[in-house]
């Protein structure tokens, strides 16, 4: 990896270390992992770092960026501060080999992220967050600092305590109702399960309510559901649906964070309504699920941008209205444009960037079908592991392939990802490139994507 030393105490908080590689990729996600410290991952290829940034070298605890580089590489990051230093340059690029054996649950914990941010399929967010836990309780251990590990120990107990009840109450809804368990979702509670007993055990002050009724959940489950073979529906993909708005926009996947709102690779989400007077547009999006965060909910906001121009109008917060289809909504005046010549752009705040002028802006359209590859790719993946059965999983690569149909057969689909080609022969074959390795390792299935195809089925 390249990496870009600069010199310690920059007025601007410019970076002191920045390791990277530079290969544009379109599924990225960025975690703080503390002491100055983030890394970035590519969810096209999570074997390896993406960046890692140091943003003060003083305040950076020199034995996590071990555990995330490796030894060597922080040896020779420290010659390299020495060398700017006495040069007196402002800064410095070298290249530096970067250890990743050892940095597989930092990089978990990364892709843990990067799929919360992404991935849009119906996740159960308490199952996310105590696998988050126990992964963060794991990275923990490869510290040496005995004050680092505590730390980050801390966090691990804090998070797997306030997902404990929803995950108790998971294994209880199975346990009353599954005739079976597949052998992939049983390992992967039995993992998570593991990780709260073994959290448990530190905590000093007695027993623990909430780690104890996670505990007998599992037991009771264990007791009472068998583990077997899951047959699998055959479905449409999630793409098929076509109910397009005669006026409408499409949502910018880069503007807000996965399972807020319902978004479909072929069809407009936004729908725009024009008030009779033609003074206002009413904009109506559909909720991901009746659980939208509240936080998020009350503070996702629209926009209109004049598709000519590029100039956006003056936001305002979007309202969630509850029903049997939740939706959030706004009206918007116009103000003296035509509702064709405006485009409905949601976003969250924390997220906002420029708005795209139009649909067909290169960089939305790309990020919206890598999120949709991203999908559906773990999905076949997800489905495979649960039924064992490769013919369906095939065909939904096959119908994966058609849908892209519009896109270029040998170029990539997005960037870092794989060719529409590739997608096509894989079902016949394994294509050299990282993309069909991602499910393996560091982005091994979450129990979340496990636990929704397994309720879907």
């Amino acid at each position: 990896m390249i990496a870009v030393l600069t010199v310690p105490g920059n007025r601007d908080r410019v970076p002191e270390v920045h390791l990277a590689d530079n290969q544009p990729a379109d599924l990225t996600g960025t975690t703080q992992l503390g002491a100055g410290v983030s890394v970035e991952i590519d969810l096209a290829d999570p074997h390896r770092w993406r960046a890692v940034t140091v943003l003060d070298r003083d305040d950076a605890e020199k034995n996590l960026l071990e555990a995330v580089v490796g030894h060597e590489s922080v040896r020779q990051l420290e010659q390299l501060r020495a060398d700017l230093v006495s040069s007196g340059c402002d800064n410095l690029y070298a290249d530096v080999p970067v250890e990743t054996a050892r940095s597989g649950p930092w990089r978990r914990l990364a892709v843990i992220d990067a799929l919360d941010r992404w991935l849009q399929v119906p996740l159960d967010q308490a199952l996310l967050d105590a696998e988050r836990a126990v992964v963060r309780a794991r990275a923990a251990r490869t510290l040496r600092s005995t004050s680092a590990r505590e730390h980050r120990n801390g966090q691990a107990l804090m998070l797997a305590r306030r997902s404990a009840g929803d995950l108790s109450s998971y294994l209880t809804g199975l346990a009353n109702s599954a005739s079976s368990l597949p052998r992939a979702l049983y390992s992967g509670l039995s993992r998570v399960t593991s990780g709260y007993a073994s959290l448990a055990s530190q905590v000093v002050d007695g027993p623990d309510e909430c780690f104890d009724a996670v505990a007998e959940a599992w037991s009771r489950l264990k007791l009472v559901v068998p583990v077997g073979g899951m047959p699998l529906r055959t479905e449409h993909l999630a793409a098929e649906r076509r109910d397009r708005a005669t006026r409408g926009s499409s949502v910018d996947p880069r503007q807000l964070r996965a399972r807020i709102v319902d978004m479909s690779l072929q069809a407009r989400e936004v729908r725009m309504v024009e008030s009779p007077g033609s003074s206002t547009v009413r904009v109506v999006v559909s909720a991901f699920n009746p659980r939208v965060p509240a936080a998020i909910a009350d503070q996702l906001m629209v926009r209109l941008i004049d598709k000519r121009s590029g100039k956006a109008h003056e936001p305002v917060r979007l309202r969630l209205r509850s029903g049997e289809t939740p939706v959030f909504t706004q009206d918007l005046p116009l103000r003296g444009a035509s509702i064709d010549d405006v485009r409905a752009d949601v976003f969250d705040p924390d997220h906002e960037m420029p708005p795209a002028a139009t649909d067909s802006d290169d960089d939305l359209v790309r990020r919206r079908r890598a999120q949709f590859v991203l999908s559906e790719w773990r999905r076949a993946m997800v489905e495979i592991r649960l039924s064992r059965q490769p013919k369906a999983r095939n065909r939904r690569l096959a119908r994966l392939a058609d849908v892209l149909d519009g896109s270029p057969a040998d170029e990539p689909v997005f960037l870092g990802g794989p060719t529409r080609s590739e997608i096509a022969q894989y079902v016949e074959g394994r294509p050299d490139h990282p993309w069909f390795t991602s499910t393996r390792g560091a982005g091994e299935p979450l129990v979340a994507e496990l636990a929704a195809v397994h309720q879907a089925g």
